[in-house]
């Protein structure tokens, strides 16, 4: 993997403890000071599974799935299959063995590959893509495939602009970590799903981002 891609892959392919620190309630200290200085986490969190509805047998995919933390909570609430997939190995390692570990593995395949280029060969019921999009430049084209790959229910986060907020993003994450991330406006949020062939979103503003809920509609 080359480019601004591969910056992204070695990043996260360090930090599998410290981001899941941000939704594991196993490290209590973090666990807490998450819950105070990253609340919209826990938020979206809630979102997530409030608009996917009931998910019992349903095929779900997790792009960007990082720890597993998504999955192995749709396998707890009954989903047939989770597919999560991830560009960093170390993330898809760290979340088979938190789906072995809590009892899940038997519904749950994670997957090493980079979206675009993986063939699913299937629809599914529900697919998320949470804290994803930070960090692609051309979400256009990712937008389409997912949109082919639907069946009913796309959820996905997106950061706003904000200026102060931005500014020390990009010193932390382009320049020291060089791991490059990207940000949307409203306006590009509803150009970018219309182009992509979603005609029924609904655009969420919370925190420091967006929170967008889609539905295809056979």
């Amino acid at each position: 993997m080359k480019g601004e891609a591969g910056s992204a892959q070695k990043y996260f392919d360090k930090v599998p403890q410290e981001w899941d620190a941000l939704y594991s309630s196993e490290n209590w200290f973090m666990y807490i000071v998450n819950r105070f200085i990253r609340q919209g986490l826990f938020d979206r969190y809630a979102l997530t599974f409030k608009y996917c509805g009931e998910v019992a047998d349903k095929e779900v995919l997790d792009i960007g799935c990082g720890t597993g933390r998504f999955s192995v909570e749709f396998a707890r609430r009954g989903a047939a299959r989770v597919t999560g997939l991830d560009f960093a190995g170390s993330m898809v390692d760290f979340s088979r063995k938190a789906a072995q570990a809590m009892g899940f593995a038997e519904r749950c395949d994670f997957v090493c590959a980079d979206f675009l280029a993986q063939n699913f060969n299937r629809k599914f019921d529900i697919v998320i893509a949470m804290g994803f999009f930070d960090y692609i430049k051309d979400a256009q084209v990712i937008l389409r495939k997912i949109h082919s790959l639907t069946n009913g229910v796309f959820i996905a986060s997106f950061p706003r602009p904000r200026l102060f907020w931005d500014i020390q993003r990009k010193i932390r994450y382009n320049l020291i970590k060089k791991c490059n991330i990207y940000s949307y406006t409203k306006k590009d949020l509803e150009r970018l799903y219309k182009a992509a062939g979603f005609s029924d979103f609904k655009i969420i503003q919370m925190g420091g981002g967006y929170f967008v809920a889609a539905k295809i509609h056979s």
